[in-house]
């Protein structure tokens, strides 16, 4: 089986990749060559990378968009043909009703919005090792957990030397 790190790359982090923003092309290149990571997404992440992906492209607004059929097919398929491939090569996992159930306390807890208390609770379901995101709304809810939120490649080459092997990615319940 491929992989015993399991990482989980926030949309914050892929956005910025395909904006080509250095630091983020750095860690995503970084992870993307090692044989030893497993990299997860889930549709979270699909959907705020598409939109994000769709809205700058444009550079108009989301209601704008909305009236706008052929430029949203247009910017789609751009998408598709740039964008998704690298989506693709990553393992989704399922947004279920337990990781709902966490994402709910998340919301009370932490005061996440929605969507980061959902990917947080798939990172939590899924005993992912590190959640990768240039998102500070993070830090607390990941120190909190016991996950281990890595924002630069000097964050994650950190997390791989103090790295403890004890992963569990063989366990049958695992993913």
């Amino acid at each position: 089986m491929k992989g015993s790190t399991k990482i989980f790359l926030d949309s914050s982090v892929l956005v910025e990749y395909f904006k080509e923003r250095t630091e983020a092309v750095e860690l995503v290149e970084y992870i993307f060559s090692r044989s030893d990571f497993r990299v997860f997404v889930n549709d979270i992440v699909y959907s705020e990378v598409a939109y994000i992906f769709i809205r700058t492209k444009a550079g108009k607004s989301h209601l704008t968009l909305k009236r706008d059929e052929s430029l949203v097919r247009k910017l789609g398929e751009e998408f598709l043909n740039s964008a998704y491939p690298v989506l693709e090569t990553l393992e989704f996992l399922e947004v279920n009703r337990d990781v709902v159930s966490i994402a709910n306390e998340f919301i009370v807890e932490y005061g996440l919005l929605p969507n980061d208390a959902l990917i947080l609770a798939t990172c939590k379901f899924y005993k992912i090792d590190c959640l990768v995101s240039l998102d500070e709304d993070f830090k607390k809810p990941c120190k909190d957990e016991g996950m281990h939120l890595v924002s630069s490649l000097q964050d994650l080459k950190d997390f791989e030397s103090g790295y403890n092997t004890n992963c569990n990615i063989d366990k049958e319940e695992d993913i």
